[in-house]
């Protein structure tokens, strides 16, 4: 039955997509170059969430546009883009989103504090943690609990029996737990949010946050940031670096090997910032590519209804990679936080 319903889940996903690509074929044609824009200075016809760099497909019908142009489109969702300042204008006449008042194209720079959609669906996935979790920590000890919280109860001490205490032991583990705990629940979250379909046409948009080097990048930072600290605090700063070194290396290779430990050192939060960005991304420009094969196959043979049959392998296809993707969503998690436990440990303890 869980599969069941993971496969029906998945199918209306797909068919989520299907509707907003279809749609697509209602946006009217406007001249070479030219736009109707809105109010609000975005081009007509440009769901909500796509990036202004994108605006230029906006005014064509799916079927006119050619291939790269429709799957940009397709992709457009996995950009990371700004949501707030909301088309600020510059003094020249130009929207921080790049577009000026005249329909020409311009780069602004986005001012620092500017807010991405990233930026909004991790605050998304704090929220949603902190209320499915405040009842957890006084739930332990008791048997008269809700039965959401015996899961996430027993989630938590399933991370912290079986990933933080067999590698730090359980004295050094108990006082680690907590925050890798709440890594692996902060990474699954986002990875669960992007599993979550975008109807643009209702202005509703998700996105998957771990799918941008950007929050990977900044995840594998704090990792790092704990190996060095920590390791220099457990062994002191000189102790530190030299505990990079193996015991007994000949004087004559040490130059060499000071540069292949401090390579390794960062190539450590380098190999967690790609996997988990890598595994994220790639699931769902499959899935947005298994969409946009319907229309491709449906162009090449001349629109007819005959050619819509090529839905039944792509949407198969595209279903059967969302099951998968929300596997992924929690293996990416386990592997994410189960490498920084083993990374902190061994900055702290090198012994070689």
């Amino acid at each position: 039955m869980p599969a069941l319903r993971h496969s029906i889940f998945a199918i209306l996903a797909l068919f989520c997509s299907l509707v907003s690509a279809v749609t697509a074929q209602a946006h009217p044609v406007l001249p070479a170059g030219q736009h109707e824009v809105t109010p609000a200075g975005i081009p007509a016809g440009i769901p909500a969430g796509i990036p202004a760099g994108n605006a230029e497909l906006g005014g064509r019908k799916t079927m006119e546009m050619s291939n790269d142009q429709f799957f940009k489109l397709q992709f457009a969702h996995s950009v990371p883009h700004q949501i707030w300042p909301a088309h600020a204008t510059s003094h020249d006449g130009a929207s921080h989103d790049g577009t000026s008042h005249d329909g020409a194209s311009h780069e602004v720079k986005a001012p620092f504090y500017a807010f991405y959609n990233v930026n909004l669906y991790q605050w998304v996935a704090i929220v949603l943690l902190m209320l499915l979790f405040l009842p957890v920590p006084g739930s332990f000890g008791k048997t008269a609990v809700s039965f959401r919280t015996r899961v996430l109860r027993g989630f938590c001490m399933w991370i912290r029996d079986e990933m933080v205490y067999p590698v730090m032991g359980k004295e050094e583990g108990r006082a680690w737990a907590p925050y890798f705990i709440f890594l692996f629940f902060f990474i699954a979250a986002l990875n669960c949010i992007g599993l979550i379909p975008s109807i643009p046409q209702l202005h509703f948009e998700t996105g998957t946050s771990t799918a941008s080097p950007y929050v990977t990048v900044a995840l594998a930072l704090v990792t790092l940031l704990l190996m060095v600290i920590m390791g220099m605090k457990k062994n002191g700063v000189f102790g530190f670096f030299k505990g990079l070194l193996p015991h007994g290396l000949p004087i004559a290779l040490i130059p060499l090997m000071v540069v292949i430990e401090l390579a390794s050192l960062v190539v450590k939060p380098f190999a967690l910032t790609i996997r988990l960005f890598a595994n994220m991304l790639a699931g769902h420009l499959v899935i947005a590519s298994a969409v946009g094969l319907v229309f491709l196959f449906a162009k090449m043979m001349g629109g007819g209804v005959l050619s819509y049959a090529t839905a039944i392998p792509s949407v198969g296809l595209g279903v059967f990679v969302y099951i998968i993707e929300a596997f992924v969503t929690l293996l990416q998690a386990y592997i994410f936080t189960l490498l920084s436990i083993n990374f902190v440990y061994a900055s702290m303890h090198q012994e070689h």
